[in-house]
């Protein structure tokens, strides 16, 4: 096998053909139409090269994807293809060029080209020997910061998470007047059950937690689009959102982003299949109150949930 190849392109006829392209030299393709959901992707498995098309379905172009790739730590080569070789980068996208641009349409004889010349380019001898295990080990290279462990268990990111946010600057609230007692509303665990907020893309996934969670009295409103999520946590009161990072329509950082900036105040947690130093620094500014790595038991969500909302 030649190794593992990511594709990304909106026309799903273009796609076939570029697939069976690639699997005729022993690659293994891997292929997404949306911005969003290729960067889960690119994020989420170690891949050998990645291929791009500037024109993408969703609120991601081309040049937007490759520049949240390489924001987040992926060092894959990539491979732009456009039409007249017009990968133009949006301002502020300064990150957003590519390794090789094929200009498109294309055939096969380029794409080959394309694909040998980034291949030999980026591969050592050493990385031909290192088993599939290490590669999958180790998707994220971070020079910068060389002393650092790896953050592949909750413990640690928790621990990161924990230390970067004690160490904010922190002001006791003022004290309140002296209240009444018998004008305090009811307490809102009698009033009304805890409306929770679960955005997320695995259908089996919300639903197992939608159980689990009404199962303990809590109104649940399960969305898999950021977008109609964000949408809908202005209109309502949550008490808590949980929320997955790659999300179509409008992925989690810019959902939780717009939430914040809206004045949105209820607790958030996220629910991820992988995440680097850089996210959770980026996360720490969302005021996250915590990260679930997945899989993850439900009784630790419930329990969170329990806490931060009741």
């Amino acid at each position: 096998m030649q190794g593992k190849i990511l594709v990304v392109h909106r026309n799903e006829l273009i796609l076939d053909v570029i697939r069976e392209m690639l699997q005729d030299l022993g690659y293994v393709v891997t292929q997404a139409k949306d911005g969003h959901r290729a960067l889960g992707k690119a994020l989420s498995a170690h891949y050998h090269l990645i291929i791009v098309n500037h024109a993408l379905n969703g609120s991601l172009n081309g040049s937007q994807l490759v520049e949240r790739m390489k924001k987040y730590g992926v060092q894959t080569p990539i491979i732009g293809t456009a039409p007249d070789a017009d990968w133009t980068t949006p301002v502020g996208f300064s990150e957003g060029t590519v390794d090789y641009l094929l200009p498109s349409p294309f055939d096969y004889a380029e794409l080959i080209k394309a694909v040998e010349a980034l291949s030999n380019g980026r591969q050592t001898d050493a990385a031909k020997d290192m088993p599939a295990e290490s590669l999958e080990q180790d998707l994220f290279g971070t020079p910068n910061l060389p002393d650092l462990p790896a953050l592949d268990a909750e413990s640690d990111l928790l621990e990161s998470l924990t230390d970067a946010m004690s160490s904010a600057p922190h002001l006791d609230p003022p004290l309140p007047e002296a209240i009444d007692s018998d004008s305090l509303p009811e307490p809102l665990g009698l009033s009304r059950k805890p409306n929770i907020l679960l955005a997320e893309t695995d259908v089996k996934l919300t639903t197992s937690l939608q159980m689990h969670l009404k199962k303990e009295g809590f109104e649940v409103s399960v969305f898999h689009n950021g977008r109609d999520a964000y949408e809908d946590a202005m209109l309502n009161n949550y008490d808590f959102i949980l929320t997955d990072l790659w999300l179509p329509g409008m992925d989690g950082f810019d959902m939780i982003d717009a939430m914040r900036k809206s004045g949105l105040d209820a607790p958030i947690a996220i629910l991820t299949g992988h995440i680097t130093r850089e996210m959770v620094q980026e996360l720490i500014a969302f005021r996250i109150c915590r990260i679930f790595l997945k899989p993850t038991q439900p009784t630790d969500i419930i329990s969170l949930v329990h806490a931060k909302s009741c």
